[in-house]
């Protein structure tokens, strides 16, 4: 009989982690980067939940999540950005969201809810999906990916972050 894999929290990513492992914040050494506070737009019910970047992995281009996945996506760019190593993704992740980060939805729904863009117009973006902990019955949002923009954020801006640190 196996037993699904209990998440651990980790201070640095290491490809030996389970895609379900969790990166702490290098700011604070916890599992969360932030909160999403419950939001409604549109009808819609966001929930709410604590933000968590997780080991991940990368299915393909433009497919994945999590450090494994923007490190693969972005390795060439990160440098450029002050960040040169898979282990600066978290500090990268940590840079964008912030406290009172504007939180935008395109109200394009995937098969776990929308998914919402935390954005910090100099540093980037962060796309999260919401996650509902199976054990737990908890909502979470994970991070999918992060990136630069030069530009505003898209869609509707539906709140913003409420941040572990500064």
């Amino acid at each position: 009989m196996s037993f699904p894999h209990v998440p651990i929290l980790s201070p640095i990513y290491t490809p030996e982690l389970h895609k379900d492992d969790y990166i702490a914040d290098p700011r604070t050494q916890h599992q969360s980067f932030g909160y999403v506070p419950l939001m409604k737009s549109r009808q819609i019910l966001l929930p709410e939940g604590h933000i968590y970047l997780r080991a991940g992995r990368q299915i393909g281009r433009n497919k994945g999540y999590g450090v494994r996945h923007i490190w693969e996506q972005h390795f060439h760019e990160l440098p450029s950005w002050g960040y040169r190593t898979v282990n600066e993704v978290a500090a990268y992740v940590a840079s964008v969201i912030v406290h009172k980060a504007a939180i935008y939805c395109e109200f394009h729904q995937t098969k776990n809810g929308y998914r919402i863009a935390v954005l910090r117009s100099a540093k980037g973006v962060v796309i999260l999906e919401p996650i509902v902990d199976d054990n737990s019955g908890q909502a979470f949002y994970s991070v999918v990916t992060a990136y630069r923009i030069n530009r505003r954020g898209h869609g509707t801006q539906v709140g913003k972050v409420i941040g572990n640190a500064e």
